[in-house]
């Protein structure tokens, strides 16, 4: 069995070629990837999913990941997704704006297969 098998996530990002690498990189594992490129994309999917983790991207156009992840640790029924914020920020940024976030971890683009599943097996348990 596929070491991600049973595992739901999502990807929000509005760089196609990151919800790419990241759907690639995470299916080949046998994770189940759910992919949004806006904020109002994302609250559809959101809407009929549960995911067992967000990747969250910072820089997105209509609102920022770290706000975003905020509204969603503020609601009872995401509050226990973990949510990991992605970007190619400086870490000096990141770590700044993490605490504020409610998010559960942070990662600097670009997505590697093994941070990617670091932080799966972090913080989902199957």
């Amino acid at each position: 069995m596929p070491p991600l098998s049973n595992i739901t996530v999502l990807i929000l990002d509005d760089n196609p070629l990151v919800l790419k690498l990241g759907r690639a990189l995470l299916e080949r594992e046998g994770a189940t990837v759910l992919t949004a490129s806006s904020w109002i994309e994302f609250n559809h999917v959101l809407a009929g999913n549960t995911p067992d983790l967000i990747f969250l991207d910072v820089n997105l156009p209509s609102i920022k990941g770290n706000r975003l992840s905020e509204v969603l640790k503020s609601q009872s029924s995401k509050k226990d997704i973990p949510i990991v914020l992605i970007s190619d920020l400086p870490e000096k940024s990141l770590e700044e704006m993490f605490p504020s976030s409610g998010a559960n971890a942070w990662m600097r683009k670009p997505l590697t297969r093994e941070k990617m599943i670091e932080i799966i097996n972090r913080f989902v348990t199957k």
